[in-house]
């Protein structure tokens, strides 16, 4: 395996070929930190595709519509594809994912789908909410303090998919609301 790292707002960012030529990406964390003790640093890797993640990650509009995606089962890879023809700066629900995908009552799926999505940002998971427009499930986790939910709060804002906080008159506290795309 080879790979670059990425400085960027949301931490380090790793762009990774594995030996088949296959892609993932992933913020730097322990683990990651483990299998990228394993391989080789190349800061020439992909420079085309790493010109265009630190450009998205500078705030420009990106396409990365054209990179491949590595081998998964069928319905995750249709769950990916879904996901990358969410529009920047919108949102959806994971059940609004699974119907695009093919299985309307697969939701819970869907999220395992982006749970275990090899190539973040580029396939991007982040645009995908809960039921209530809340903010959960990236990398797995449900702890609203949590550095990936952090992370994916971040990209949305710098996306405009969040609005600014406002208080609901059946709440006390702030929500954050979300833009969605509504489907025919």
């Amino acid at each position: 395996m080879r790979h670059i790292i990425l400085r960027t707002f949301t931490g380090p960012f790793a762009l990774m070929q594995l030996d088949d030529g296959s892609l993932r990406t992933g913020w730097v964390d322990e683990q990651l930190e483990e299998a990228l003790a394993k391989s080789k640093a190349n800061r020439r890797l992909l420079p085309e595709l790493g010109d265009r993640l630190t450009a998205y990650f500078a705030g420009e509009e990106v396409d990365f519509s054209e990179v491949p995606l590595p081998g998964g089962a069928a319905f995750q890879r249709r769950c990916w594809q879904a996901c990358r023809r969410i529009p920047r700066g919108v949102t959806i629900t994971y059940a609004q994912l699974a119907q695009r995908a093919g299985s309307a009552n697969a939701f819970r799926a869907a999220g395992q789908s982006m749970r275990h999505n090899p190539l973040p940002v580029i396939v991007p998971c982040h645009r995908v909410v809960g039921s209530s427009g809340t903010l959960h499930g990236f990398g797995g986790t449900v702890d609203a303090d949590s550095r990936p939910l952090a992370i994916k709060r971040s990209l949305l804002e710098m996306e405009g998919a969040l609005a600014d906080e406002v208080v609901l008159p059946e709440r006390s506290r702030p929500r954050r609301r979300t833009r969605a795309l509504v489907t025919a």
